[in-house]
C-alpha cells in the first residue's frame, strides 16, 4: 500500500522517444494547482491539499544513483500512483513493462493510471496493464490525449488522485479558465483603446484602414488560435456563440477594399469556422449568414488574382459550406447550386495543374456531394450514377498518383458503396454487387495498411449489411438471413467495445429489423413464432429516445405494422426522400406495410 507521506505524487513510466511528452507532462502536473474550493484528499498532495507532490521523471531524478534498478526501486516505493504513459513504443518496452509489475507488487493495481498519448488502446497499452497482480484480465480505463485533449485528459489524473468528481473538478477549472479569460480580454480591451486613441491622431482614411486591419486582422487570429479553443475546452458553447454573433455582426456588410488579403483570408476561415459551429448546435440561419459571408470575402480574394489555386481552394471550400448548409436547410435547389460551383472550382485546380493529388480528391468530394444529393432528395438514379462514376475517376487519378493514401482509399470506398446503393434502387442487383465487390477489394487494402483501424471495421460490418439488403430487394430474403445473422454478431461486437458509440448500437438495431423484414417476407406459414418476430421488431419508442433515430424508429414502427397486420403510423423523419444515414425509402416502406395490411384485411 501507498505510504501516508510518499516523496513523490506520480512515478511517470514512458519510452525514451516519448520523453519530450513526458516532460511536458510533468511541468504541467507540478505546477497545477486544484481551484481554490477544492482540496486534494489523497496521499499525492502537499498539506495544502491543492499542489501535487513533486513528478518522478527517471531521466532527472537518476542522474546521480549508482544503481539505476535501485533507484528505480526506491522511487516507485517512495511514489504515490504509477502513471504510465501509452504509446506504440512503449507497448513494446521492457523497461515500462517492469515498472508496472514493480509498482503493482509495492501498491497493486489501483494507483496504477494509463495515459493515451498516440495510438488506441489496443496499439500502445504495454502488455502488463493488461492483467492484475493475480493474472486476472483488466480492462483499464485510460485518460486518452487524441481523444479528449492533454488539459482534460490530465484532469482526469487530477481527480483521480484527488478525490474529487471528474465533472465537479472540470466545471470548477473551467470557472477559473474563464475568469481569467475575461481578465485577458479585459486587458486585450484596454491595450485596444490605447491603440485607437494614438490611431485617431492619424487621417480619416488611414483610421479607417486601421480599423479594419485591426478587427479582422489580430481579432481574428485571436478568434481562431486562442479565444475559441479556450472556450471550447472549458465547455462555454454560451459564450462561444456571443463572440461568434458579435464578431458576424460587426463584420457583415464590412468594406472588404480596405483590407489586406492576409486579412481576408483568415476573415474567411473565421466566418467557415463559425458557420460549422451554427450548423452544429442546429442554428441553420446563423449559418446561412456566415457562409454568405464567407463567400463574399472569397469572392473578393479570387477577383484579385483569378488564377492563384490557394484562393480557387479557398472559395471552392465557401461554395461546399454553402452547399451543405443549405441542403440542410431544406434549401435543395441552392444546395445543387453551391455543389455544382465547387465540382467546377475543383476543376480548374485540375487544369492548372493535373499531378497534385488533392486537387483530384476535391473534385471527387464535389461529385460525390452531387450524387448524393440527387439520389437523397429526386431518387434520380441515372444522373446520381452519373456524379458517382465521376468521383470514382477522380479518386482513382488520386490514388494512382499518391497509392495507398487513407483517405483516397476511404473516398473510393465510399463512393463504391454510394454507387451500389444507386444501382440497387434502380433495380439492377448484379451492378449493385459488382460495386459492393469492388468497395471490399478496398476495405482489404485499407485492412492491410492498418488492422486496427477502427471505422475500416465498421465498414466491413456495413458491407455485409448492404449485401443483405440488396438480396432483400431482389426478393432473395433468404439469402440474406444468414449474411444479416453473421454481420449482426460483429456489429454486437464492435458496440461492445465502444457502449457510449450510439452509432454501434443504432447498427445491431438496423440489423435486427432488416432481419424482421426478411422474414415478414416469407409466407406467414414459414415465418417463426410471434414471440420471436416480436423481439426482433424491439421497442421503437425506445428506438427514437436512446439511439437518437427517428428513421430507425419510424422503420421499426413499420415493421410492427407489417409484422401485426395493422396500419401503419404517419411519419417522424421528414427531409429527403431517402433517410440521412441508412438510406430508406420510408414512404415506399410504408406503402409495402399497407398493401400487406389490406391484403390481410
Amino acid at each position: 500500500m501507498v505510504t501516508s507521506t510518499p516523496r513523490y505524487s506520480v512515478f511517470l513510466s514512458y519510452n525514451r522517444g516519448d520523453g519530450k511528452a513526458a516532460q511536458r507532462i510533468q511541468r504541467w502536473l507540478e505546477t497545477y494547482r486544484l481551484p481554490r474550493r477544492l482540496r486534494g484528499g489523497g496521499a499525492a498532495f502537499v498539506d495544502d491539499g491543492r499542489r501535487l507532490r513533486p513528478v518522478f521523471r527517471d531521466i532527472d531524478e537518476m542522474r546521480v544513483a549508482p544503481d539505476i534498478d535501485s533507484a528505480v526501486i526506491e522511487a516507485i516505493g517512495a511514489s504515490a500512483y504509477l502513471v504510465v504513459l501509452c504509446s506504440p513504443a512503449a507497448a513494446k518496452s521492457e523497461w515500462v513493462g517492469r515498472e508496472i509489475e514493480m509498482f503493482r507488487a509495492r501498491h497493486g493495481d489501483d494507483h496504477i493510471l494509463p495515459l493515451l498519448l498516440e495510438g488506441t488502446p489496443e496499439t500502445s497499452f504495454p502488455p502488463a496493464l493488461l492483467h492484475r497482480a493475480d493474472g486476472r484480465p483488466l480492462v483499464p480505463l485510460a485518460a486518452d490525449i487524441p481523444g479528449e485533449g492533454q488539459r482534460l485528459a490530465l484532469l482526469k489524473l487530477v481527480a483521480v488522485m484527488a478525490g474529487v468528481a471528474m465533472g465537479v473538478l472540470v466545471q470548477r477549472d473551467a470557472q477559473r479558465r474563464m475568469q481569467q479569460i475575461i481578465g485577458l480580454a479585459a486587458l486585450a480591451i484596454a491595450v485596444m483603446a490605447v491603440v485607437l486613441v494614438l490611431v485617431v491622431q492619424a487621417t480619416n482614411a488611414r483610421l479607417a484602414e486601421e480599423r479594419q486591419r485591426v478587427r479582422a486582422g489580430t481579432l481574428s487570429n485571436y478568434m481562431l488560435d486562442d479565444l475559441r479553443g479556450q472556450l471550447k475546452r472549458a465547455g462555454r458553447l454560451d459564450l462561444l456563440t456571443a463572440v461568434n454573433d458579435g464578431v458576424a455582426k460587426s463584420w457583415r456588410g464590412q468594406d472588404l477594399t480596405g483590407l489586406s488579403d492576409a486579412d481576408l483570408q483568415q476573415r474567411a476561415k473565421l466566418l467557415l469556422a463559425i458557420a460549422e459551429d451554427d450548423e452544429s448546435r442546429g442554428d441553420l440561419v446563423a449559418a446561412r449568414v456566415q457562409t454568405e459571408e464567407a463567400m463574399r470575402t472569397t469572392a473578393q480574394l479570387l477577383a484579385k488574382a483569378p488564377a492563384d489555386p490557394a484562393r480557387i481552394f479557398a472559395h471552392a471550400q465557401s461554395q461546399y459550406f454553402t452547399g451543405m448548409v443549405s441542403w440542410h436547410g431544406g434549401e435543395r435547389g441552392k444546395a445543387a447550386k453551391a455543389f455544382a460551383a465547387y465540382r467546377d472550382l475543383a476543376s480548374r485546380l485540375i487544369a492548372i495543374d493535373r499531378s497534385k493529388p488533392d486537387w483530384w480528391l476535391e473534385v471527387g468530394y464535389a461529385e460525390n456531394n452531387l450524387g448524393t444529393l440527387t439520389l437523397r432528395t429526386r431518387l434520380d438514379t441515372t444522373a446520381a450514377q452519373g456524379h458517382f462514376l465521376a468521383a470514382l475517376k477522380a479518386f482513382a487519378a488520386a490514388d494512382a498518383l499518391r497509392p495507398d493514401h487513407h483517405d483516397t482509399l476511404m473516398s473510393l470506398a465510399d463512393t463504391e458503396a454510394w454507387l451500389a446503393d444507386t444501382q440497387r434502387l434502380a433495380g439492377a442487383p448484379g451492378q449493385a454487387l459488382a460495386a459492393r465487390a469492388r468497395q471490399k477489394l478496398i476495405l482489404d487494402r485499407l485492412t492491410v495498411l492498418d488492422p486496427q483501424d477502427r471505422q475500416v471495421t465498421a465498414d466491413r460490418v456495413a458491407h455485409e449489411l448492404a449485401l443483405a439488403r440488396i438480396a432483400i430487394e431482389a426478393g432473395r430474403p433468404e439469402a440474406a438471413l444468414p449474411r444479416l445473422s453473421e454481420g449482426k454478431d460483429k456489429a454486437a461486437t464492435l458496440a461492445a467495445n465502444d457502449p457510449q458509440n450510439i452509432r454501434r448500437r443504432a447498427q445491431v438495431r438496423m440489423f435486427s429489423l432488416m432481419q424482421l423484414k426478411a422474414l415478414l417476407m416469407r409466407p406467414p406459414v414459414r415465418r417463426p413464432d410471434a414471440a420471436t418476430l416480436a423481439a426482433l421488431n424491439g421497442d421503437c419508442a425506445k428506438d427514437r429516445a436512446t439511439l437518437k433515430s427517428d428513421e430507425l424508429a419510424d422503420f421499426c414502427q413499420i415493421l410492427a405494422a407489417r409484422r401485426t397486420g395493422t396500419p401503419p403510423p404517419p411519419l417522424a423523419a421528414s427531409g429527403d426522400r431517402l433517410t440521412d444515414r441508412w438510406g430508406l425509402d420510408l414512404a415506399t416502406e410504408r406503402n409495402w406495410a399497407t398493401k400487406a395490411e389490406e391484403k390481410a384485411g
